[in-house]
């Protein structure tokens, strides 16, 4: 068994509640997940007990997973044209991970504008301009 309190895990409650896979019976993107389910679901289930697996059919449909956590909500992953080993992959980082909900800031990034004004892409200066450099007379040079 893997140590508890890597990262699936908090305080020793797992936090994975549900993995509910989505694919397509004859679909070419499906592939690999009609192959690990075929192959590698069992085994899968056996060692997470505590993960409640859902395989649904969506008939033609991209393959994609929901994880269902217990207290940080879901998270989707699609699974389109992958082979089962990286399906394995996707799948062991649901369980090994959590959904961090991203933060709104506080307030906007600048509460005025720039005396600048407001930049834009492929901006062009009006007109020619010269670079005028004027030597600094504290300087320690010859």
């Amino acid at each position: 068994p893997e140590p508890i309190g890597a990262g699936m895990c908090s305080r020793g409650v797992w936090q994975l509640r549900t993995l509910l896979l989505k694919y397509c019976d004859y679909g070419g993107s499906s592939q690999g997940v009609r192959d690990w389910i075929s192959t590698q679901l069992a085994p899968f289930a056996k060692a997470n007990p505590q993960i409640e697996i859902i395989a649904s059919r969506q008939p033609g449909r991209h393959p994609h997973v929901k994880a269902r956590y217990l207290a940080d909500g879901d998270k989707s992953l699609s699974l389109k044209g992958l082979s089962w080993q990286q399906v394995s992959m996707r799948l062991q980082f649901l369980r090994d991970s959590r959904p961090v909900r991203l933060r709104k800031w506080d307030k906007p990034f600048r509460s005025t504008p720039s005396i600048q004004g407001e930049w834009q892409l492929g901006q062009q200066l009006a007109a020619e301009h010269r670079v005028i450099r004027v030597s600094g007379g504290g300087g320690g040079g010859s």
